[in-house]
C-alpha cells in the first residue's frame, strides 16, 4: 500500500490527501502591532493568507515539473533530475552548504550522485517542491537515509511515522538498527519494545540471524523480555552464532554473561557446555563463564539462588503499566510523598507489586513501599522515559526551586540532577528522541520563554531556541518528532494573562513556530493554563 503524506501546519505531523481548512479556505486577520500584544490566532504582525503555501507550493511544483527555470542537473546511478538551487538551499542544509560555499557543484551547476537511485531522490524533491512524499514498505528507509543526508528534518519525522505505524514483529530489530542508525531514538524505543513484548517469536524469525551483535547485546541488557526463561534467550544466541561462528563466536562471552544463570540447573548448564565445545564454540572465557565454582549450586533451593548477584539485573517477562501522583499541595501542606494506581487496585496506595518476580518464581507477588521524593513540591514539571519520572523546579511554601530529582522505577529510589540555570515553577518537560526538555516556567522576575536541553554527559542544561514568548503553567508534548507548548499564563501589561497560543518546536531548525488555532477545532480557541496535554498520532 501506498500512502501519500503532507507536512502538516498544527497537531498532526501529516495531512493525508488533499488539504481541506476546517474553516474557510482563506484566513484574513490584522495582526498585532505592539510587540508585546498577544495574537490569539496567528502571532504575526500584519495580516496573513492561510492558502498563500500551498499556491506557492503548487507553482513551484509546477517549475519543477515543466523544467522552467532550473538551474542544477542532478545526476544518479540510473536517472538525470533537473532541479532549482535556491529551492534545494532552502530546504536543506546540506545543500545550502554545498551551493554556498564556492563548491565545484555550485558553480558548473551539476551534481553527481552515484549511490542514489533516481526514484529515491524524486520522492525527496517533490517533498521538497510540495510537502508530499509517496512513502511504502519499500522505499521507506532509502527515504530516510537520504532524508537524513540531506538534514531534511520533517521528511526524516515522516518516515519515521510511517515505520512506527508499520512495525510488525518481524522485521522490528530491523527497524531498530535502522532507527539508531539515522538518531530517531523515538522510533528505535518503539521498535525495540515491540521486540521485548514479543521477544519469543522475534528469536524464531530469519531476520534475528542477520542482527548486527550489538543490537542483540541491546536486547539482552533489557530488564523485560517476554520469554518463558533464560534458556530460550541462551538457545537464541547459540542460533545466531552458528549463521557465522568463525566471525560470531567471539561476541558469546558478552553475550552469555548477560543470561542470568542462576536460573539454570546444573544439567542444563552442562548439557550447554558440551554442546557449545562440540560446536567449537567454547572458548576459554565461555567455559569460564558457564562454569561455576560449585556447579551443583545452580538451580538449587539452598544453593545461590538465594545469594544476591549484584552484578546481573533481575529479569522480568510481563510487565504493568501503573499510575503515579508525586508531590503537590493538599489544604496548604505541601507534600513530598509518592502514591500508585495499578490495575486491580480499588484505591491509591503508597507500595507497587514488586518488579522482582523473575522467571521460574511462582511465590505471590511482593510489594514494595513508594519513597517520598527528597525535596516537597508542587508545580514542578514532570517528565518519563525508559523506566525514569523526572520531577524539575517547582515550588514549597516560601520559594521556588531550582532543584531536580529523578525516580528509578526498577529500583525503587530517588537520586538528584544537577541544578536548574535558575528556580521556576510552573515549567514543562517532555522527551524528544531520547533527550529531555524544560520549557519556560515563572521566575521570581518575570514568566521564562527558555528551552533547555539536559546534557546527560556533562550534567549540565544547555539552551535551545527560545519559545516566542514566556509562559508558565502550560502544556508541553512531544509528537511525531516535535516539541507542542499549549496555552499557559504570561505577563502582559503588568498583570497575568492566560493563553490560548501554541506553538511547535522543530529540533532540526531549533526554531518555534506559532501555530494558528482556527486550524484545530472550536473549542481550543478558549484560553487556557495549568491543563493536561497528551499526544497521540492520527490520520486527518
Amino acid at each position: 500500500m501506498e500512502w501519500q503524506y503532507m507536512g502538516a501546519p498544527c497537531w498532526s505531523c501529516h495531512l493525508s490527501g488533499e488539504v481541506r481548512p476546517r474553516y474557510r479556505p482563506t484566513f484574513l486577520y490584522p495582526g498585532s502591532t505592539a510587540d508585546s500584544a498577544i495574537n490569539t490566532h496567528g502571532m504575526v504582525d500584519g495580516v496573513a493568507d492561510g492558502g498563500w503555501p500551498a499556491t506557492l507550493a503548487r507553482g513551484l511544483h509546477d517549475a519543477w515539473d515543466t523544467r522552467l527555470f532550473t538551474d542544477l542537473v542532478i545526476t544518479t546511478r540510473d536517472e538525470i533530475i533537473h532541479a532549482h538551487k535556491v529551492i534545494l538551499a532552502a530546504a536543506s542544509p546540506y545543500f545550502k552548504g554545498m551551493l554556498s560555499a564556492g563548491l565545484r557543484e555550485g558553480q558548473t551547476h551539476t551534481l553527481v550522485l552515484e549511490d542514489v537511485s533516481g526514484a529515491i531522490l524524486n520522492t525527496v524533491l517533490t517533498y521538497i517542491y510540495t510537502g508530499k512524499a509517496t512513502l511504502t514498505e519499500n522505499n521507506v528507509q532509502n527515504v530516510l537515509t537520504l532524508a537524513d543526508y540531506f538534514q531534511i528534518h520533517s521528511l526524516k519525522k515522516l518516515c519515521c511515522y510511517y515505520l512506527k505505524n508499520h512495525l510488525v514483529m518481524e522485521t522490528c530489530l530491523g527497524v531498530y538498527e535502522v532507527a539508531t542508525l539515522h538518531r530517531c531514538y523515538d522510533l528505535a524505543a518503539d521498535a525495540l519494545a515491540l521486540a521485548c513484548s514479543l521477544c519469543s517469536e522475534v528469536l524464531l524469525q530469519p531476520a534475528f540471524l542477520t542482527l548486527q551483535p550489538e543490537t542483540l547485546l541491546t536486547l539482552l541488557k533489557e530488564p523485560y523480555l517476554s520469554v518463558e526463561s533464560e534458556e530460550e534467550l541462551l538457545k537464541g544466541i547459540i542460533r545466531w552464532t552458528c549463521k557465522d561462528p568463525d566471525k560470531r563466536k567471539k561476541w558469546l562471552p558478552a553475550f552469555i554473561e548477560k543470561i542470568d544463570l542462576r536460573f539454570l540447573n546444573s544439567q542444563t548448564i552442562i548439557s550447554w557446555i558440551a554442546s557449545l565445545e562440540e560446536k567449537h564454540l567454547l572458548s576459554d572465557d565461555l567455559r569460564h563463564i558457564l562454569t561455576p565454582l560449585d556447579i551443583d549450586s545452580y538451580g538449587t533451593e539452598d544453593g545461590s539462588d538465594d545469594q544476591e548477584d549484584s552484578a546481573k539485573k533481575i529479569r522480568h517477562n510481563s510487565q504493568e503499566e501503573v499510575l503515579l501522583v508525586m508531590g503537590g499541595e493538599s489544604n496548604g501542606r505541601l507534600l513530598g510523598n509518592v502514591e500508585c494506581f495499578a490495575l486491580g487496585y480499588s484505591s491509591w496506595r503508597c507500595s507497587i507489586p514488586d518488579a522482582g518476580v523473575q522467571h521460574n518464581d511462582h511465590n505471590e507477588h511482593q510489594f514494595q513501599v513508594l519513597p517520598a521524593m527528597e525535596k516537597a513540591r508542587a508545580y514542578c514539571a514532570v517528565a518519563t522515559h525508559d523506566n525514569l519520572v523526572y520531577i524539575l523546579g517547582g515550588q514549597t511554601n516560601s520559594t521556588f526551586l531550582a532543584s531536580c530529582e529523578c525516580y528509578r522505577v526498577l529500583t525503587n529510589t530517588w537520586h538528584q540532577l544537577c541544578d536548574l540555570p535558575a528556580p521556576v515553577h510552573g515549567a514543562a518537560a517532555a522527551f524528544l528522541d531520547g533527550v529531555l526538555y524544560f520549557a519556560g516556567g515563572k521566575s521570581h522576575e518575570k514568566y521564562e520563554n527558555q528551552l533547555l536541553v539536559y546534557d546527560e554527559n556533562n550534567v549540565s542544561w544547555v539552551p535551545r531556541g527560545p519559545l516566542s514568548r514566556g509562559r508558565g503553567h502550560f502544556g508541553m508534548v512531544a509528537l511525531h518528532g516535535s516539541l507542542y507548548a499549549v496555552g499557559g499564563i504570561c505577563s502582559y501589561g503588568g498583570t497575568s494573562q492566560v493563553l490560548s497560543t501554541c506553538e511547535k518546536f522543530d529540533p532540526g531548525s531549533d526554531t518555534w513556530t506559532p501555530i494558528a488555532l482556527c486550524l484545530l477545532s472550536p473549542t481550543c480557541s478558549t484560553s487556557r493554563s495549568s491543563s493536561g496535554i497528551s499526544g497521540s498520532g492520527c490520520d486527518s
